[in-house]
């Protein structure tokens, strides 16, 4: 029954979006940005500023080509954020920022899997040269194929699969420094959709394997201590805590602790 209200809801919230964008009225003059690598983002106000279709192109991302309607978010003087619903969430994929002191400002935007923006450039010619009528289509089209929707809706499998890469990735950097090897499982259990969607579960998790690589790498003297320690268990709970069990440092952490880092480095020092 579940499934079946929560798809209900998708097809009336897919619905919603194409009657909206069939409704839109664009401004006349979209804006073209490039980028290095062949990055090129298109923006397309609509008619009364508060909304945009956005697409961008040149990446190798499953948002690539999609155009997608985004709202406009003002945020104080100096922010403007194009945000739509990508992977269960509103997601700021292109802002306009000013300088405070300068007055100058800058288009960047924020790609998924990238932690930095992307720092945007006007593109005149190709801005001129743009057809509005050729982006709506698209935008419709792909409506009508259901493309946007199925990117707006959250993907728990992949975002563990990224989680566990950056997991993995900092036990192999671990292992390279300490000289032993070094693994971190989660309690996935422990980690519900709104955790995962929210937090960098490979930064919370991974902290052990981080400290471990640092002090192995900054104290080579602490290899010896690091050898018993390269089993890692962690989950989530409401408190910090941290402790070895037989073989096993047993981790658990949760969304607001304080000086996570600080706290980990502490307790391997004192081994």
């Amino acid at each position: 029954m579940r499934a079946f209200i929560r798809s209900f809801a998708l097809s009336l919230a897919g619905l919603g979006a194409a009657l909206a964008a069939q409704a839109l009225e664009l401004a006349k003059y979209p804006q073209v940005f490039v980028a290095p690598q062949g990055v090129e983002v298109v923006l397309a106000p609509s008619a009364d500023g508060k909304q945009a279709l956005v697409r961008v192109s040149g990446i190798n991302d499953p948002i690539d080509q999609v155009v997608f309607l985004a709202n406009l978010e003002q945020q104080g003087a100096a922010r403007e954020i194009y945000s739509t619903r990508i992977d269960g969430r509103d997601y700021g994929l292109l802002q306009k920022q000013r300088h405070p002191y300068r007055g100058s400002e800058q288009y960047v935007a924020y790609l998924p899997g990238k932690r930095d923006g992307l720092v945007l450039a006007f593109h005149e010619d190709k801005s001129k040269a743009f057809k509005l009528a050729e982006l709506q289509a698209s935008y419709e089209r792909q409506q009508k194929q259901g493309v946007q929707e199925k990117l707006a809706r959250f993907d728990r499998n992949k975002r563990l699969a990224g989680a566990q890469a950056d997991l993995d990735k900092a036990d192999q950097d671990a292992t390279a420094a300490c000289g032993t090897p070094v693994k971190t499982a989660v309690d996935w259990a422990t980690i519900d959709d709104e955790k995962l969607q929210a937090l960098s579960i490979g930064s919370f998790c991974g902290v052990v394997a981080s400290e471990l690589e640092s002090m192995c790498r900054n104290t080579p003297a602490f290899k010896a201590t690091a050898a018993g320690l390269g089993q890692v268990q962690c989950r989530f709970a409401p408190q910090l805590k941290i402790r070895v069990e037989g073989q096993q440092v047993v981790f658990s952490t949760e969304k607001d602790a304080p000086n996570q880092n600080d706290f980990v480095r502490q307790f391997l020092r004192n081994q």
